[in-house]
């Protein structure tokens, strides 16, 4: 949608952007932070983005990934509801190919649904993230070219589509293997990325509590929370079997992305398919 704007309601939105900016670093490469902006926009618009569909209270579609503590979603799981598409069902247990849609399935929920409610209960704007990534029980297995290859599609889509959006990542309980997989990786990062990384050994805890409260950080990380309200805790693992496993029905269709095709096309033109925010949207 364009539309029409008088030179003071562009001066107001300008004002406004520069409000959401304070507390970032200043932008010294301007041309270039603008060169990414229009290309995150028409990525969006060449993909249809911003038409994929998310998870409401008021739509009712299934979560695509575990959600704790939010005030518009109620705490739940993935589960092999109507609707979620196969393949979603699959990468929670492994790593493939569809795992491209599902990520940006998860993006756009984060960044239209969960960001929006935690801006309101922090009484601010909040658009980036801090990850947590426990590589206990991770060995050279994982490490094999098809999965680093989709790490390196999946890092190349978040620095270019969703740029400033990451907070911090800690990789904690990282293998001795990791440092050789890290020297591959961080040619593909941006500098400013690779300075929000920290690859932690054991001893973590203490880097963890900096950043994130107590009360927010899972009790196995050496926080307080533990979300024994629903099944799986804090984090719901098929790996560590502490919830059953999804097995893929008739109502789970076969399709790389990440809802059944009937809900994508259902989130080209309802609104309340697609929630109550979109980026880049008036």
């Amino acid at each position: 949608m364009v539309i029409a704007r008088t030179d003071e309601q562009k001066a107001q939105a300008i004002a406004e952007l520069r409000s959401h900016l304070k507390g970032y670093p200043p932008v010294n490469d301007q041309e270039g932070a603008l060169k990414q902006l229009l290309s995150t926009f028409e990525w969006r618009k060449e993909n249809g983005i911003d038409m994929y569909p998310v998870a409401t209270k008021s739509n009712g579609l299934p979560v695509l990934y575990p959600i704790r503590g939010y005030l518009s979603m109620p705490d739940q799981n993935l589960i092999a509801a109507p609707g979620v598409a196969e393949s979603v069902l699959r990468i929670y247990r492994h790593m493939v190919e569809e795992i491209f849609h599902y990520h940006v399935g998860c993006n756009e929920f984060l960044h239209r649904v969960i960001m929006r409610d935690c801006s309101k209960m922090a009484g601010k704007v909040i658009n980036r993230e801090t990850v947590i990534f426990d590589c206990t029980g991770m060995s050279w297995q994982q490490f094999h070219m098809p999965a680093i290859q989709l790490i390196r599609t999946i890092s190349d889509v978040d620095q270019k589509y969703y740029p400033e959006t990451l907070n911090k990542l800690y990789l904690v309980n990282a293998p001795g293997a990791f440092v050789y997989v890290w020297k591959i990786i961080k040619g593909w990062l941006d500098p400013g990325t690779i300075d929000k990384i920290q690859i932690l050994g054991s001893d973590y805890q203490g880097k963890l509590l900096e950043q994130i409260p107590p009360e927010n950080l899972p009790s196995f990380l050496g926080g307080k929370c533990t979300c024994n309200h629903i099944p799986g805790g804090c984090v719901p693992s098929q790996v560590l079997k502490n919830v059953p496993i999804n097995i893929p029905g008739d109502a789970n269709h076969k399709v790389p992305t990440a809802y059944n095709s009937d809900i994508m096309e259902k989130g080209k033109t309802c609104e309340d398919i697609r929630g109550p925010y979109r980026i880049g949207s008036d």
